[in-house]
């Protein structure tokens, strides 16, 4: 019977494998660093030819901003800017309160449509029946803030089994600067 060799400390071949795989990693990094620098270049041209027309637009704008056509552009801007201010002035609060204590619980509103040029309000909604929404047109007549109201139209749903009116009133909006 041959003898029984037992080598606990082989010697093992180099590793030309993982050093191969080295070497493809750190050519891949070199690829990807060359990549990048020429990104970054092209980025930053980029940004300079954003910068530069940037530039160029502001120029002209500054230049008409001089003439005619800039001085027409900031009156109408200074002109809606003075609507905004306008509207946000009104006494919303009283309209609002006036609307909603003439009502009662018999006049539900679907919309409110204030118009602020011409001094009116569209009030669109629905009442229990005819002779609540003639009393709540009453009662919107006798607030100071509003002054003739008018019914622009009115239908009784009958498909609904309490038959209500849905209807469409135009009042004049007196409370106004």
């Amino acid at each position: 019977m041959p003898g029984l060799r037992l080598d606990y400390q082989q010697r093992k071949a180099f590793p030309w494998g993982g050093l191969a795989l080295l070497a493809l990693a750190l050519g891949v990094l070199g690829a990807t660093g060359a990549y990048y620098r020429d990104m970054d270049s092209q980025a930053e041209d980029w940004e300079a030819r954003a910068a530069q027309l940037e530039r160029a637009s502001r120029q002209p704008a500054l230049e008409a901003g001089s003439g005619g056509r800039g001085s027409e552009s900031l009156a109408l801007e200074v002109k809606r800017a003075n609507e905004v201010l306008r509207q946000l002035n009104l006494p919303w609060e009283r309209l609002f309160r006036a609307v909603e204590l003439s009502g009662g619980k018999d006049v539900a509103l679907l919309a409110l449509e204030p118009d602020t040029e011409k001094h009116s309000v569209k009030i669109s909604g629905e009442a229990k029946n005819m002779a609540t929404l003639l009393d709540y047109i009453k009662q919107l007549k006798q607030r100071d803030v509003f002054g003739a109201v008018y019914l622009q139209n009115h239908q009784i749903l009958l498909q609904d089994p309490d038959k209500p009116v849905r209807f469409a009133l135009l009042a004049d909006w007196l409370d106004q600067p």
